[in-house]
């Protein structure tokens, strides 16, 4: 449930997310909504998932960054990420999907995969439709509200991000 979208250029990385929270098969209307798109120590990191998941990941990223911006580097931080959450959970497994945006790149998570967004990328219930709308060059915000629209399991409001690409 949710949707995370990304789109690189040459001079910026854009993200964005919606902000539906459920619990069980209730979702939670008119309160403080739960952020699955945060920056935080330097990283943009938008989370689809569990909550529990994406809470330990930004407990963890508050305190320790990739060591550089690139595949091999992401997938590390994330093999620390599991060794760190199996001491705090005694879990070692990855749940959620991310997108992190770091040091003007962006990478797309899903267990053990890694990959550099070149273009755009979308995760969650909503990313059909939010990459149909990047596909025809919509930027993520409208990509987003496209999600909203059509999936029961996307909500406004928009979160957004943007990080400027320097030297590229």
């Amino acid at each position: 449930m949710s949707v995370v979208c990304c789109r690189v250029t040459s001079k910026k990385v854009e993200i964005a997310s919606d902000s539906i929270t459920v619990r069980g098969w209730t979702q939670e209307k008119g309160k403080d909504k739960f952020a699955k798109l945060v920056e935080i120590n330097d990283i943009i990191l938008g989370s689809v998932g569990s909550a529990e998941e994406v809470s330990l990941m930004q407990l963890f990223c508050a305190t320790r960054k990739p060591e550089a911006a690139s595949e091999s580097r992401i997938l590390n931080f994330l093999v620390d990420f599991l060794d760190w959450k199996k001491k705090q959970t005694d879990k070692y497994e990855l749940n959620n999907a991310y997108i992190i945006v770091f040091a003007g790149k962006a990478f797309y998570l899903e267990g053990f995969f890694v990959k550099e967004i070149l273009t755009y990328e979308a995760i969650g219930a909503g990313m059909d439709y939010a990459l149909s709308a990047l596909y025809l060059g919509h930027d993520v915000k409208k990509a987003v509200e496209t999600a909203c629209e059509l999936s029961i399991l996307c909500e406004k409001p928009v979160i957004y991000f943007k990080q400027e690409i320097s030297g590229r």
